[in-house]
């Protein structure tokens, strides 16, 4: 296929999206050349109405009790999220697909079962929830990030039948990066924006995800995917809650794509990014509360167990500080984010210590040499077969410890996983701490094209502990310059502190924190998350 099919493909898949926006859903052109802080653009852009404004104002919780009670119809409320995703897609350039006329369909169907029944069919009904390019939904566009592997999927993912079941109504699928390896998101689509900041990043690889639900485009995005930080990178990035669950914990079968499958040295875990943290657990709860390991063989018989969280004191969790992980520190943002958060943790009466880091340059070296053990063939030829060029970051993630494997290699970086999670195992117990708070991250959202840094939430996938992303409170302001003094604590660091040159650069960016717990204990995570969040964001 030569180089101006792809092209060409990319170019009709993109007016085929754009031909879906209806003119009256459009920003006038008055409202272009747009700010770089696109935040609040849909609450600006006067398109909606008073009772749209409030609905998209909810998260998915408030949303679905507010259907439930009658306030508004599923009807109102579609309609007002996808003028909604509209606007926010023509700031930021996060979805692939929009179906708007199926969803109000869907909706209509809804409204008529609340008036025959007298009850929502439900949680979710009538909910809208974004879903990542790669997630299987039958009769939508699906992709990894190349043209050769953009297809219509013919198979639904066990996930979007459950959510489809508990009244979820779908009108987007959002953008990812090419590979789905990017801690950014950029392909043939061109790239996301960051709404706090578009001269900045919105994450990867489920920034379109990070960028519709900040935007107020989506109120619960499923299904982010995150293999070395590709939900809670987002969500931190762009000032929204993700949770990335121990893998097994949600159904992953059906309808996916991916560049690895079926390799299981790493694996990459589905997981739930909205505007609240009782969102995550509502989604959470929703979906295991389907008994899904009856139909997914990957999902373990585990339902979710609010009774089982218990914390170390008895009274609330006490959380180790991971201040940095031993290799790259947190720009001067960062820093005054935790700080700031330590601090009000510590004032409202939590237990909070220190927890030091753990061997985190060889968890990026085992994690890394995981990830590709076809040395990247299939990624590569995924290019070859449309002409596309491998982007900056693909090659960059590919020349990360990525070579092809042999059975024998296989079997030593397996050895080497299963020592270093019983290694940190050990360190953890021997915190006594009940979760972790930590970076998830070493700054704010990256400048376009420079975010190579993933060991703040990849070493979690190594050990396959669950973890969350909330906003701060904190976003970069004037003050946060960088120390010129600082001396580099490794190549990693110089990199990374380099590449923060200004605050200028930075300002409006949100900053995010991350709560980590040990395996199996989603919903201590959870719980724990849901206190951290109260009392940091507390004014």
């Amino acid at each position: 296929m030569t180089d101006p099919s792809w092209k060409a493909m990319a170019a009709s898949i993109k007016a085929d999206l754009a031909s879906k926006f209806p003119d009256e859903w459009k920003l006038p052109p008055a409202s272009f050349p747009l700010p770089l802080d696109v935040s609040h653009l849909v609450e600006k852009s006067e398109l909606l109405n008073a009772a749209e404004l409030k609905i998209i104002s909810l998260d998915a919780t408030g949303l679905g009790e507010a259907i439930a009670s009658r306030k508004w119809t599923s009807v109102q409320v579609t309609m007002a999220y996808a003028k909604a995703a509209t606007i926010v897609h023509q700031a930021t350039n996060c979805l692939m697909d929009f179906f708007p006329d199926e969803a109000i369909e869907r909706a209509r169907w809804l409204d008529g079962e609340l008036e025959r029944t007298g009850r929502p069919v439900g949680v979710l009904h009538g909910v809208p929830v974004s879903i990542k390019a790669q997630i299987g939904v039958k009769g939508r566009l699906g992709t990894i990030g190349f043209i050769a592997r953009t297809r219509v999927i013919e198979t639904e993912a066990s996930l979007v039948t459950v959510l489809r079941q508990a009244g979820a109504v779908f009108m987007v699928k959002t953008c990812l990066p090419q590979a789905i390896m990017h801690l950014e998101t950029d392909s043939f689509f061109g790239p996301t924006l960051n709404p706090f900041n578009r001269s900045l990043t919105a994450g990867g690889s489920s920034g379109g995800e990070g960028a519709l639900i900040a935007g107020k485009g989506s109120v619960l995005g499923s299904i982010g995917t995150d293999i070395g930080g590709s939900v809670r990178g987002p969500a931190a990035l762009n000032g929204i809650y993700g949770f990335k669950p121990t893998n097994g914990r949600l159904p992953r079968g059906g309808g996916g794509m991916s560049t690895m499958w079926p390799q299981n040295t790493i694996m990459g875990t589905v997981g739930p990014m909205g505007r609240s943290a009782r969102d995550l657990e509502l989604f959470m709860a929703t979906v295991l509360a389907a008994r899904p390991w009856e139909f997914d063989q990957d999902c373990l018989k585990m339902p979710w167990r609010r009774e089982e969280v218990h914390w170390i004191n008895g009274k609330s969790p006490r959380i180790g500080v991971m201040w940095d992980d031993g290799v790259v520190r947190p720009q001067p943002p960062m820093r005054r984010a935790l700080s700031i958060a330590v601090a009000k943790l510590r004032a409202a009466g939590l237990e909070v210590v220190k927890f030091e880091p753990y061997k985190s340059a060889e968890a990026w070296e085992i994690v890394s040499s995981l990830y590709f053990s076809d040395g990247g063939a299939r990624v590569r030829q995924a290019a070859h077969d449309s002409g596309e060029p491998l982007l900056p970051l693909t090659e960059w993630i590919l020349s990360q410890n990525t070579t092809e494997r042999t059975a024998e290699d296989i079997i030593q970086l397996g050895l080497r996983r299963e020592r270093f999670r019983a290694e940190f195992l050990a360190h953890f117990n021997a915190a006594n701490v009940d979760v972790i708070l930590c970076p998830p991250c070493p700054g704010p959202a990256p400048v376009l094209g420079t975010s190579k840094y993933w060991n703040y939430t990849a070493l979690f996938n190594l050990v396959d502990y669950p973890g969350g992303s909330l906003p701060s409170g904190q976003s970069v302001n004037s003050s946060d310059f960088p120390d010129p003094e600082y001396s580099f604590a490794s190549e990693s660091d110089k990199e990374v502190w380099t590449a923060y040159d200004s605050p200028e650069t930075f300002l409006g960016a949100p900053l995010g924190l991350q709560v980590v717990g040990q395996k199996y204990e989603d919903e201590k995570v959870l719980a724990a998350l849901i206190v951290v969040s109260r009392i940091v964001q507390a004014h």
